[in-house]
This record gives C-alpha cells, structure tokens and sequence, in this order.
C-alpha cells in the first residue's frame, strides 16, 4: 500500500485491524486441532478395523488347514442387538482415547527409552515378558471381581451372552464400557511399572490386541508354554473359570484353571 494510505501506528484502524487478527488465531488454532484430531480418531478407528478384519482373515485362511473348536450353534448370538453395536461404538471411541493418553505416557515417562542404541534384551523380551504377567494378574483378579454376584449382572453379563465366540475383534470389545476402560487402561498400568523401549510398549499393545481377538474365534490357535485360544473359549462355557486374557498362570496359582473340554453338541 502507499504510504499515505496505511494506517499509523496506535490509530483507531491499526487498533482494529490487530483486534481482527487476534481474533482470527483463535480459530485458526481450533480448526488446525479439530483437523488432527480428526485425523488421529480416523487412524485409530482405521486400525482397530483393520485388526478385526486381519484377525478374522487370518483365522479364516488358518482354519482351512486345521478343524476349527467345536462349535455349538445354540450357544451362539446370531445377532447383534442395538445394546451390543452401541457398546462397541462407545468401546472404539473409548480405544482412541486411551491410545492417546499411552502415547502421551510413553513419551513422558522417564522409564521408556526412545534411543535406538538404548535397545537391550532387558527392556524388550524381558519387559514383554513382565508385561504379560503383570497384566495377567490385574486383569485376572480385576476379572474375578467382575463375576461376583453383586456386580455381575450389571457389567460383565452382558459379554457372557456370547457362549460360543466366532466374530474376533468384535466379540472382544462388545463389553460393557466400563470393563473395557478398566482392561485397556491396565496396559497403561503395566507400562509405566515396567521400565521398557517404546518399542517394546507397541509391540505389547500390537500382540496383546491380536490375541484378544483371536480369543474370540474358532481356532484352536495354541503358543506352548504362553498361549491358547481354547483357555478363553472354556471361559465363556464356565465363567468361574481361566479368568486370565492372555496366560493362565495366575489362574493356575489362585486355583481358576479349567482345562479345555470340547462342547457337547448335542
């Protein structure tokens, strides 16, 4: 602009027009947020959907070289009612929310080394390992409480109405919220009890996710030693038994274990 059409400094337009432009920041911020927060719901809500259909196909293309656990078809629910796609909803939302709060805890804790040259057998196999039985043991006695009988019909009935799971991912979360808060955030827990590599923080959640959904499926998917799908499949047959999500050593400690029967079809 030419000199004489400026506005100077302190005048009443040079007051205004830096009003306008303090003003415009604001929402200029807020639309900036808004889009990456858009974009990480979107990530997350993508990779949970990408899990449930991995899961699902690779037990599909497993299960055509292996007979799938005996399924008994009147222990089924067929049909998923509004109650069970409105608590997966909320449990997916919830997921994003929790994801963000453990990116944000690893990133912080002074106990999770970031350094590539940080990396060691302790604090990748071996915190792996101690997040496992860790976590296991929360969940396991957080788990047990849930099946007392004056909590019981209020949370965790309403996953039992799946006797037979076959759906993977979605089988898992369609729990109650408040079960599925309390389990996702004993991930955090373990995390920042055990001093790890970031590295070792995903592949925990990577894994833990992977076999919690195949604990929803027909394969008889079994790691000796670790693992075995039929463990959770027993839970949902007999619920005061095998409380743990992914290894049953508390379980055989506290006396829960059941060893796996195949269902009476009959």
């Amino acid at each position: 602009l030419p000199l004489s059409s400026r506005a100077p400094p302190g005048s009443a337009r040079s007051r205004a027009t830096s009003r306008s432009k303090r003003r415009v920041a604001p929402r200029a911020m807020s639309a900036s947020w808004l889009w990456r927060a858009s974009a990480f719901c979107a990530l997350i809500l993508g990779g949970m959907e990408g899990l449930s259909r991995g899961v699902s196909a690779f037990a599909a293309r497993a299960l055509r070289s292996s007979p799938p656990l005996p399924h008994n078809p009147k222990h089924h629910l067929d049909d998923l009612e509004p109650r069970d796609r409105l608590f997966i909803t909320i449990n997916k939302l919830l997921t994003v929310v929790f994801v963000h709060n453990l990116l944000y805890a690893v990133w912080s804790l002074p106990s999770v080394a970031w350094a590539p040259d940080q990396l060691g057998l302790a604090n990748t196999l071996g915190s792996l390992a101690a997040f496992f039985v860790l976590y296991d043991l929360f969940y396991a006695s957080f788990h047990r409480l849930l099946h007392a009988r004056c909590i019981y019909k209020y949370v965790h009935k309403h996953h039992h109405r799946q006797i037979s799971p076959t759906r993977g991912n979605y089988d898992a979360i369609n729990v109650h919220p408040f079960e599925f808060l309390v389990g996702e955030y004993l991930h955090l827990l373990v995390v920042v009890l055990v001093p790890s590599h970031v590295v070792t923080v995903l592949a925990f959640i990577l894994i833990g996710g992977i076999l919690a959904s195949l604990n929803h499926t027909r394969l008889g998917l079994r790691l000796p030693g670790f693992y075995d799908v039929r463990n959770h499949d027993v839970h949902h047959r007999w619920p005061e038994q095998n409380f743990g999500q992914y290894i049953m050593l508390w379980d055989r400690l506290f006396g829960w274990y059941r060893e796996y029967e195949p269902p009476k079809l009959a």
